[in-house]
């Protein structure tokens, strides 16, 4: 954003008005500068913290700017981005800096709109901000993107950017997913100034250049499938599929998904059930299960599915290797599937049999749940105790309990509150069964062990109903 030069850069003739607005922009130059240096003070003990405050920037900013000095406020605003940009990057927690940097944007915005450039020009300032912007400080410049600009600078910018795309280079040692990603945001935004210019017809050709360079492949099937050339996005869905495959997980399973899209907009349910199951297998869940369950419903075809998808999940034999497996190829790579010493998968069975509404299945799953390691720590216990109270009160008091105890060990008042939510869950199932002699020793018993626990003992008192006696605070 080369530096425009103004009235105000020449000597002779200047007002004594045009003297005050040379010092009001030597002041801000400094104030600008002066804020990007001031160093960025956290106390991560007290959560106390001291950050520039931009307010009085954008004052003068907007001052400047209502005297009419346009181009002025511009080469401020490119001094601000630059400023606050390196404040951002050097800083332990930027969200102030950020807020106050952004917040001075509407200001610039508002000053490229009156400022003496050519439209295009303009709509190239506004590009080059956004494009540079790492941290969300130039949104303002991007919602000016989106506003009503002439076709003739549009189609300008976008010769432009098409120029910037097509010479774009991952320099020597690059990191490549990082060059990828900002190339494809500049592709992003020359396909929007194409859009804008009326030139749509280009914009195809486009995505199909950088899915070979970047393997941009669900932005290029997205267009294809929205100009009903579902053949071709096949095509090149396929052969997405087969160039990303073990290098970028993300755009794979993207591309799947469009092509179950395009798979349901045939009404081929068996093939879309299919695609469904082998994401399932991929990456197991309860969502996958109750969508397997939903495309299969559509040709009765569920309870076969439903029988290999259990057994792949309890022994790991992979459903389309099994007896009397229902459903078609897909087209597509199978899956390997999760490897084979994590089987059973405990938590997805005692998901599954939630979702089923097996409450016998639940506890006898849970039960096979490994006391020790990671397998069991994404359940939500409060949600298991919930499943089995109608079928067995006694095991949800138990789970209830074996949380609250768990939250007890962390020590916190936090943990100690949260823990007094399922205790209260358990002594509501005690009370109709006459057992309140039972619940009482049990409490008193956590009152025992934890005597010393200050905060913990006066939440104890509050579940009884007795009054909490003021004491000195303490864990």
């Amino acid at each position: 954003m080369p530096r425009k030069k103004t009235r105000l850069d020449r000597s002779a003739d200047l007002t004594w008005n045009d003297l005050e607005i040379i010092a009001l922009v030597d002041r801000l130059r400094k104030e600008i500068r002066d804020s990007g240096d001031e160093p960025v003070r956290q106390n991560d003990w007290q959560g106390e913290g001291c950050s520039p405050d931009y307010s009085e920037i954008r004052s003068k900013l907007k001052k400047l700017l209502d005297a009419g000095h346009a181009d002025e406020v511009l080469t401020l605003g490119e001094e601000l981005l630059s400023a606050g940009t390196r404040q951002v990057e050097e800083s332990h927690d930027a969200t102030e800096i950020q807020m106050g940097v952004a917040g001075c944007m509407p200001v610039i915005v508002k000053a490229l709109d009156q400022s003496s450039m050519a439209p295009v020009v303009r709509l190239a300032w506004a590009m080059d901000a956004v494009l540079k912007d790492k941290y969300r400080l130039c949104e303002a410049f991007a919602e000016y993107l989106y506003r009503k600009h002439p076709n003739a600078a549009w189609d300008a910018l976008a010769d432009q950017l098409l120029t910037r795309l097509t010479s774009s280079k991952p320099t020597k040692g690059a990191d490549h997913f990082g060059y990828n990603f900002a190339r494809d945001r500049l592709g992003d935004w020359t396909i929007h100034a194409m859009e804008r210019a009326n030139r749509s017809g280009e914009i195809i050709p486009l995505c199909e250049a950088e899915a070979k360079a970047t393997g941009s492949y669900d932005r290029l099937a997205e267009r294809l499938m929205a100009a009903d050339r579902y053949e071709e996005a096949e095509r090149w869905i396929e052969e997405g599929i087969r160039s990303t495959k073990g290098k970028w997980s993300g755009i794979e399973a993207g591309l799947r998904e469009k092509l179950r899209h395009i798979r349901a907009r045939q009404k081929n349910w068996p093939v879309v059930a299919a695609i469904q199951v082998e994401e399932f297998v991929h990456q197991p869940s309860r969502r996958g299960f109750v969508e397997c369950r939903k495309a299969t419903n559509r040709f009765n075809g569920w309870d076969k599915v439903r029988a290999c998808l259990l057994e792949y999940l309890e022994k790991g034999v992979l459903p389309w290797k099994q007896k009397g497996w229902p459903l078609p190829e897909t087209g597509l790579e199978k899956p390997e599937g999760a490897r084979k010493d994590v089987f059973p998968m405990v938590n997805e069975l005692i998901h599954i049999a939630m979702i089923e509404k097996n409450p016998e299945q639940v506890l006898s799953w849970y039960d096979r749940l490994p006391r020790k390691g990671f397998g069991w720590y994404g359940l939500n216990k409060d949600e298991i105790a919930t499943a089995v109270l109608t079928h067995s009160p006694d095991r949800a008091v138990a789970i209830w309990k074996k949380r609250a105890e768990e939250l007890i060990a962390q020590v916190t008042p936090g943990a100690y509150r949260d823990a007094a939510k399922y205790l209260r869950k358990a002594g509501a199932i005690i009370a109709p069964q006459n057992r309140a002699k039972q619940w009482d020793r049990y409490l008193q018993g956590l009152r025992e062990k934890h005597a010393r626990k200050r905060r913990l003992i006066e939440i104890l008192d509050g579940l009884e109903g007795k009054p909490i006696v003021k004491r000195k605070s303490g864990r």
